[in-house]
């Protein structure tokens, strides 16, 4: 998504934005990490936007409806939200920053407390934390 990166390329004059990326997430039914394409947020889509025309005259070319755009969720969800936390967990515990679930409930966006639970149950079956 190097469209959406804070970077300025001065020579940008046009983005085309498909209107899709690629995300992080999780299956929970296999437990893996997965990489899924879809739709991004409007936020996405004005920091698109924005990559054109940044030092000179720019033009950028959506490639969805605006009907699409009306439904799109307005921010981004959180990757803690859609990624397997198992390896943040672990760094918690490697941090010395306390129990993984009373850390994790300060967050911003916490995650899932049912989900944090699952992925300490994982490394402790994997004998990765001590009981």
């Amino acid at each position: 998504n190097v469209a959406e990166t804070s970077i300025t390329i001065d020579d940008i004059l046009y983005v085309i934005d498909s209107g899709k990326s690629k995300q992080t997430g999780f299956d929970l039914i296999n437990q893996l990490a997965t990489l899924d394409e879809t739709w991004i947020s409007q936020a996405n889509a004005v920091q698109r936007r924005g990559r054109a025309g940044r030092v000179q005259a720019g033009l950028c070319v959506h490639l969805f409806p605006r009907c699409l755009y009306d439904r799109m969720e307005p921010k981004p969800l959180p990757e803690m939200s859609r990624a397997p936390l198992a390896g943040l967990v672990l760094q918690i515990k490697a941090l010395g920053l306390g129990e993984a679930r009373g850390f994790l409930s300060r967050a911003l966006d916490p995650p899932d407390d049912r989900l944090v639970g699952e992925a300490v149950s994982r490394l402790k079956a994997m004998d990765a934390l001590q009981a």
